[in-house]
């Protein structure tokens, strides 16, 4: 050990410098943290905050988080290690007793180590909460914005004065628009300049093919595909809806930006901000029109996914073009002004137009939609779409009010919220559909394949199906309300950041539940319910079968071990979200009183089913009498056991029951049967002759046991007859009845043939019970 000591104070030395400088770097990460946030205090205090530097302050808060976040998470592993140490170490002596000079030193140097660790974590966790109170802040901020922005008001567009301001303030932005524009002119010449002609040509030419006869024949290929590949119902409307519009986003998208990059060099810093904004306003406009042109499916309507009459999509058939235009005509507009950073009547003479040509299209569509049907008959309209229908052109009508008089900002508002709610409800419809006609026509038409591979049944497979799609479209929903809440003047970056920092979790009593261990706890809980059906289906299937074990007992040990299995998952996702097996103890002891009295029964049947698994005093085909009950053990389930009785169907026994009542078990400790019957035959017959007559007639039978080996027996003399005593075994007590028909028959055919009769009457007896006679032969039927 002296040998190693040396190296053991180097590697401590080592650690100690690593930590020194871990130290030196989490001290200037505070420091900087805290200017930080104290500079953004004093921003957010100003006066005329945009929403430019309010998005700055909320991205360099959220690193501010994150950062924290990141020395948290490095910090912990390192305190758990020290931890570790710290009680491989245990306590300090006490009294007189001391310890080797080393050891004190390593558990001082432990405690300065710990001490740090806890300090950095507990000042990184004051870091965080600041900054999420300054994240509240910078939305509050937000918040007052938008409010000033609707409350704020202008001339009206019809007085003299709004356009006098209007000219006036242009006058002041014409010298910005100017520049761009110069700079786009001149950006444009060099494109065009003999030299560079051909590629921007060319690189117009190609955005044009990518983006209308590419886009072309790949909506015909899909076409084909879909109608050829995907199986008939919903999904090949829905898939063929998802693939147009992602088809004609994706072309557009592609032919926009070949066009711009055919420019190349040619465009400086100002002019290639502007074919950006090209490109985001056709990437926008086409994703439009294609979910229009999906969900109209004017050229192909019994292909169409939402229920349109004929004559309404026809009448709508415009809309994917003009709904296009006016969402590349907002999106443009936006950014250039932005770009071309002009002042407040620029903007102001965007907003009003913008909001005007939403109006426009949102009410033209409108117009079309309600106008009286050309046919005599014509579907009633739902309720919820005659609200719909009643609120837009409500927005329509308020919009136009608000920017007549004066309001632009609110008038720009509720257009571009229509608008946009219009595109997100469309989105969701077609994408609900989606998800839920892909897993159904999945599960429908890869059934068997999935059925193999999972070992599942097609009830799983649907409940399945059923709970993913479920999931997803609750997940797209929620998407589609994050995005919703966007214009209002919440951003989605700032929802999600806020969901972010739901991970420090909900704490309850000593219990802190977050995001990511519920996650967790659930993956957990799945891929560990999947583990057990597939060790079931191995031990079951491949496994078991192997061994000298009989079914009865291979399903006895799958079945405990598929229960031992399920509470030892549940133990790991319990685990796994938090509650420690102390805590599971307490929360089972303070449930036992309700469970003493409330799920008394459940708990003793449970209890008796385990005892039948593992003292197996009945197991599965085994044949039991209990009570009145007679028939086949089929299932040892949980709570109960199912028995098939003879005319085939079903009682359900409760477990204990089987515990603590007398059941009589036929064939649990042999499997052989006994047959026995008396034979009544006049005193002057010949005793000898008649028992070897009957000895060779149960010999000669198929299924009498040689071993042990038939017995006829003179049981004695009653009413005036001899009494002989017949018995045989079998394989099998379920044999019983057709080897004494059988034997009965072959036994009255033979002492028929040497001349002997029976006497009649007799008393028979089956089991101590009297039982009818048949042929004059008392029957009695033992296993």
């Amino acid at each position: 050990m002296r040998i190693f000591r040396p190296l053991v104070f180097l590697l401590a030395a080592i650690a100690a410098t690593a930590f020194a400088d871990d130290t030196l770097d989490a001290s200037k990460f505070f420091d900087n943290a805290n200017q930080q946030l104290a500079d953004m205090r004093k921003q957010l205090a100003g006066k005329d905050i945009d929403n430019t530097l309010l998005d700055a302050l909320r991205g360099q808060n959220s690193d501010l988080v994150a950062q924290a976040q990141a020395l948290i998470d490095d910090r912990t592993p390192a305190l758990a290690t020290l931890q570790a140490r710290a009680t491989e170490l245990g306590a300090a002596p006490t009294g007189n007793v001391k310890e080797a000079p080393d050891i004190t030193a390593q558990r001082k140097d432990i405690d300065r180590q710990r001490a740090s660790l806890e300090a950095d974590i507990k000042r990184a966790r004051f870091v965080i909460g600041d900054a999420n109170l300054l994240a509240g802040a910078i939305s509050q901020a937000r918040r007052n914005n938008f409010q000033a922005r609707l409350t704020q008001r202008t001339a009206s567009p019809l007085t003299p004065t709004f356009w006098r301001d209007l000219v006036a303030g242009l006058a002041r932005d014409r010298d910005a628009v100017s520049t761009l524009v110069g700079e786009l002119r001149a950006s444009l010449a060099r494109a065009f300049a003999p030299d560079r002609l051909a590629r921007t040509l060319g690189g117009i030419a190609l955005g044009l093919f990518v983006s209308v006869f590419l886009r072309w024949f790949a909506e015909s290929a899909l076409m084909r595909w879909t109608a050829n590949r995907v199986p008939h119902g919903r999904l090949r409307r829905s898939a063929l809806a998802a693939a147009i519009v992602a088809g004609m986003t994706l072309f557009s998208g592609i032919g926009a930006l070949i066009m711009v990059a055919g420019f190349g060099e040619a465009l400086d810093e100002d002019s290639h901000a502007v074919g950006a904004a090209l490109v985001l306003a056709a990437i926008w406009g086409s994703f439009v029109a294609g979910l229009s042109r999906a969900l109209l499916s004017t050229a192909r309507p019994s292909w169409r996914l939402p229920p349109i009459d004929d004559d309404v999509a026809q009448r709508l058939r415009a809309l994917p073009w003009l709904s296009g235009c006016a969402v590349v005509f907002g999106v443009f507009v936006n950014r250039f002004y932005a770009l071309a950073g002009t002042g407040v009547s620029m903007t102001i003479l965007g907003d009003l137009s913008v909001s005007i040509v939403y109006a426009l299209v949102i009410g033209w569509s409108l117009a079309r939609v309600t106008r009286r049907a050309s046919a005599p008959q014509q579907a009633a309209r739902p309720a919820w779409m005659g609200a719909a229908i009643a609120l837009l052109w409500l927005g329509v009508f308020a919009a136009l009010v608000a920017a007549l008089t004066g309001y632009i900002e609110l008038a720009y508002q509720i257009a571009r919220q229509m608008i946009f709610t219009s595109i997100v409800a469309a989105t969701l419809y077609l994408l609900v559909h989606f998800i839920e006609d892909l897993f159904a026509g999945a599960v429908h038409s890869q059934a068997g394949w999935m059925r193999r591979t999972l070992g599942l049944s097609q009830h799983a497979l649907d409940q399945w199906s059923v709970l993913c799609s479920g999931v997803l479209r609750v997940a797209a929903i929620a998407l589609g309300l994050i995005f919703l809440l966007k214009p209002l003047g919440t951003d989605p970056s700032e929802l999600m950041a806020q969901a972010g920092h739901l991970d420090s979790g909900l704490s309850i009593g000593q219990i802190s539940v977050t995001p990511t261990a519920i996650v967790t706890a659930a993956l957990v809980l799945l891929v560990g319910i999947a583990a057990v059906r597939g060790l079931q289906r191995w031990l079951r299937g491949t496994y078991l079968p192997t061994t000298r074990l009989d079914e009865a007992m291979r399903n006895s040990i799958t079945t405990l071990l598929g229960w031992l299995g399920i509470v030892v998952v549940i133990a790991f996702a319990l685990s796994a979200l938090g509650l420690s097996l102390e805590r599971i103890a307490w929360v089972a002891s303070a449930l036992s009183v309700g469970i003493g009295f409330g799920l008394q029964a459940i708990v003793q049947n449970f209890v008796s089913g385990l005892i039948l698994l593992v003292e197996r005093p009945v197991k599965v085909g085994d044949w039991v009498v209990i009570g009145d009950i007679e028939g086949d053990i089929r299932r040892v389930n949980v709570r109960a056991t199912e028995i098939q009785l003879g005319d085939r169907s079903t009682a359900i026994v409760p477990n204990s029951q089987l515990i603590t009542q007398s059941v009589r078990n036929v064939t649990l400790a042999n499997a052989e049967g006994r047959v026995m019957f008396k034979l009544p035959l006049p005193l002057d017959c010949d005793a000898a002759h008649v028992r070897e007559i009957v000895l060779e007639a149960l010999a000669a039978h198929v299924g009498v046991l040689a071993k042990p080996a038939p017995s006829v027996l003179l049981d004695g003399i009653a009413n005036g007859n001899l009494v002989f005593v017949a018995a045989a075994y079998i394989a099998s007590p379920r044999q019983a009845g057709s080897v004494r028909s059988d034997l009965l028959i072959e036994i009255l055919s033979r002492l028929r043939a040497q001349g002997i009769a029976l006497s009649s009457p007799l008393q028979v007896a089956v089991g101590g019970v009297p039982a009818p006679v048949v042929d004059g032969v008392a029957t009695t039927a033992h296993s």
